[in-house]
């Protein structure tokens, strides 16, 4: 089981305001991840076994389901991930703390990709608790939107500050740095740049085409 560090006081500068909201009852696909197998499931609907399993493996996925999500390529804003891959904690109250946002479990080494077009606005392997970390601001719907990627590994970091990026793009592997204990992404989305929302409810919503 994964642990993360916005279980704990922050230790980075820009603190962001979140509303205090508990988890949505819509959010019920929480599976640990001595849980979460190899699930080949996703081929049904969207690929063929082979398709799929390409896919994760060109990614360096191991863990993946579609319990959770299933990424379309085609879209203007994607999940974090090219192929479904399981969660372990999502955004609410924890122990007593607010988490943030949601952590995601593929395994050490998975591929994480911009969820859409953007500006790198942080792009440091000092992030205090959040590890190497990486910020991108996007506009979307006329709104600007922050993705925070979070405890990625050392050197793994593929964009610096002000590059702009791609809906898709790998922006660095998935690891264990920061405040955490198991190798997970913790992905933040940030309204207007600073204020916490809940992940999996927003790119439910915008991650459709």
């Amino acid at each position: 089981m994964t642990v993360d560090a916005e279980a704990l006081p922050h230790e980075h500068d820009d603190t962001v305001s979140t509303p205090r909201s508990a988890l949505s009852e819509d959010i019920q696909a929480y599976v640990t991840s001595a849980e979460a197998g190899t699930d080949v499931s996703l081929s049904r609907d969207s690929y063929s076994t082979g398709t799929l399993v390409d896919l994760a493996g060109t990614a360096g996925i191991v863990n993946y389901s579609d319990a959770v999500f299933r990424n379309d390529p085609t879209c203007a804003v994607q999940w974090p991930y090219a192929v479904g891959v399981p969660v372990t904690y999502g955004f609410g109250m924890r122990s007593g703390k607010m988490h943030e946002g949601t952590d995601f479990v593929p395994g050490a080494g998975a591929h994480i990709q911009a969820v859409a077009d953007g500006v790198v606005r942080v792009a440091t392997d000092n992030g205090g608790a959040f590890g190497v970390t990486i910020v991108i601001d996007h506009v979307i719907d006329g709104q600007t939107v922050s993705s925070r990627y979070a405890h990625m590994e050392y050197d793994s970091r593929q964009v610096e500050v002000g590059d702009t990026v791609r809906v898709g793009q790998y922006i660095g592997r998935t690891g264990d740095t920061g405040r955490s204990f198991g190798a997970h992404l913790h992905f933040e989305v940030l309204q207007g740049g600073t204020t916490a929302t809940d992940p999996l409810l927003w790119l439910r919503a915008h991650a459709v085409c």
